[in-house]
């Protein structure tokens, strides 16, 4: 995917699920961006699976190696970090010092690597501070961070780190964020 669109990555934790039901149910059937999502969770996570019920995009568990695709969502598998690299999705384990699985942070810093100024973070609803770095590293490579309301998050934790220590460009509602999505990143032609 070297077509100048957008690179979307979502981080959340405890009481995300809602969240991220809630902007996915926004975006155009037509997005014109992939998007990967990375909730901490157990190896055996059904995350997919839960989340194509109201979804118009398709959905898939990432697998090691993937090329992205514009108008595709991947979901993280239980437990397993995913990194942006050379245009694919990678499987690691490799993260130690965040403590977190999947890590966000990780997750957010290659995709400022990788993307730079197309990159898009979102951060949900989560306890402690997962993705603040990472947020920190995608604004100053000119990328974007939007993070939900903390009065629209379960737990309010992880977005209220990031809009303490970033520059979000919107904080919103999980439904605002969604729609926020589509119509910055546009529609496929």
């Amino acid at each position: 995917m070297n077509d100048g669109s957008y690179v979307i990555a979502v981080g959340a934790s405890a009481g995300g699920l809602k969240a991220i039901q809630t902007l996915i149910s926004e975006l155009p059937a037509d997005l014109n961006a992939p998007i990967v999502i990375a909730v901490h969770s157990v190896p055996a996570s059904k995350l997919a699976e839960i989340l194509q019920y109201g979804s118009s995009l398709p959905i898939k568990t990432v697998e090691d190696g993937e090329k992205l695709e514009s108008g595709q969502i991947y979901v993280a598998p239980g437990a397993t970090h995913v990194f942006f690299q050379n245009g694919c999705l990678k499987l690691s384990d490799v993260v130690t010092d965040s403590g977190y699985r999947p890590s966000i942070d990780a997750l957010f810093m290659t995709l400022a690597a990788e993307y730079g100024a197309r990159s898009i973070a979102v951060v949900l609803s989560g306890t402690l501070k997962d993705g603040m770095r990472g947020a920190q590293i995608i604004y100053d490579v000119g990328g974007r961070t939007i993070v939900q309301d903390p009065d629209d998050a379960k737990f309010e934790d992880m977005p209220k780190s990031v809009i303490r220590n970033d520059h979000p460009e919107k904080i919103s509602t999980a439904a605002e964020l969604g729609a926020w999505i589509g119509r910055t990143a546009g529609r496929s032609v």
